[in-house]
């Protein structure tokens, strides 16, 4: 059965500068932003244009958001204060080290857009407030980047618009940049290639920690043999990040669908939900169906 789910974030993509005189003439793609805005939501919409843009002026902003340039000013000072951004003559540029690792270019191809997809309606099922967990992977990190840029979630009282229990070290540093989000990084050793941190620490901290919301991206999605990757360290500790979430979302792509990989994630019984984009195989659907998943057919 299909899942009815809100209308997804605007994804955050490449802003054209706003032309003088324009407000709010964000590009396509960029988060909304509108005058009178709360500080940490007009942060979230400076910062993900930074991470596209490297560097933007006081004017550029000022025009995009349709608030005034010392308004935009006193936003970059504390920026440069918490050191999120380098102020410029006349604007800020990005910090070096945070953005090149975090703000990694995405996919062109089909595969690419198909996870891209996925990670939009993904980021829809986060409601603001809520702990919510990631596992490493190209798909879990474009839904994490989706769910930052939401410009929902404000911070208000000193309660962080969202917890983000990260398992990868390149997902924390995307959601570390957001003022409204708390980031909670798991201890462990990290892995070259996924980031992702393993080992008894990492699983002895989780252990502690409990989650509204866990995401889980895949290698394999097969019906005997779930949900799986190429490392048992990382499917030992997503595995108890499943264990401590009320609801598991899977993400994955139609060409995941039938592969097996080597360590077992979990059963596909073990979702509340999977969003997949392309083709469901008959049986897969069926199989959902039996097992009260709700897919999110993208």
């Amino acid at each position: 059965m299909n899942a009815s789910s809100p209308d997804s974030p605007v994804a955050v993509g490449t802003p054209n500068p706003a032309a003088p005189g324009t407000p709010n003439a964000a590009a396509p793609g960029a988060p909304d932003a509108a005058p009178g805005m709360h500080k940490s939501a007009r942060w979230d919409h400076v910062l993900s244009l930074l991470a596209q843009e490297r560097r933007l002026s006081v004017s550029e902003v000022a025009a995009d958001l349709g608030i005034s340039e010392s308004t935009v000013r006193r936003d970059f000072v504390e920026m440069e204060r918490a050191q999120l951004a380098r102020r410029t003559h006349g604007g800020i540029v990005a910090v070096d080290v945070a953005y090149s690792l975090a703000a990694s270019p995405r996919s062109t191809d089909q595969d690419g857009a198909d996870r891209e997809r996925v990670a939009a309606t993904a980021a829809t099922l986060v409601t603001p407030g809520q702990i919510i967990g990631v596992n490493g992977g190209r798909s879990t990190t474009s839904t994490a980047r989706r769910i930052v840029a939401r410009p929902d979630l404000d911070s208000k009282d000193g309660v962080p618009g969202l917890t983000v229990v990260c398992a990868a070290l390149n997902i924390a540093l995307e959601t570390v940049l957001r003022p409204s989000v708390r980031t909670v990084v798991l201890g462990g050793v990290a892995e070259p290639y996924s980031f992702e941190l393993t080992g008894p620490l990492a699983t002895a901290t989780m252990r502690d920690l409990w989650l509204d919301m866990m995401f889980v991206g895949t290698v394999g999605l097969d019906i005997h043999a779930g949900l799986t990757c190429n490392s048992d360290a990382e499917a030992g500790v997503t595995r108890t990040m499943i264990g401590h979430a009320r609801r598991v979302v899977g993400l994955a792509t139609a060409d995941k669908v039938g592969h097996r990989a080597l360590a077992g994630i979990c059963p596909v019984s073990a979702l509340t939900d999977l969003v997949i984009a392309g083709p469901v195989p008959e049986e897969l659907r069926a199989h959902l169906q039996e097992t009260s998943v709700r897919l999110h057919e993208v």
